[in-house]
């Protein structure tokens, strides 16, 4: 599946994977509200089988089969409490 990855200007670190056709507009209001104004990151082929740095190719086709975006959001810090 051809998708695009976008980043907002008020989450660092936190991307949205959406098939490249998808119109933004129709994305949750809460969701867009979250990220701010997005930009385009990366357009790539995404199959299940490739691995990317935190999820499964597998893991974002299927949520964005599922609700039409996958959120991919920072690692959580470490915190030594």
């Amino acid at each position: 599946m051809d998708i695009k990855v976008l980043a907002g200007n008020r989450k660092a670190d936190t991307y949205l994977f959406v098939a490249a056709d998808k119109d933004i507009d129709e994305l949750p209001e809460a969701l867009l509200a979250l990220l701010g104004e997005l930009r385009d990151v990366l357009e790539m082929d995404l199959t299940e089988g490739r691995q990317l740095v935190r999820c499964s190719g597998a893991e974002v086709l299927a949520s964005i089969a599922e609700v039409g975006y996958y959120l991919q959001m920072p690692p959580a810090e470490y915190t030594n409490s």
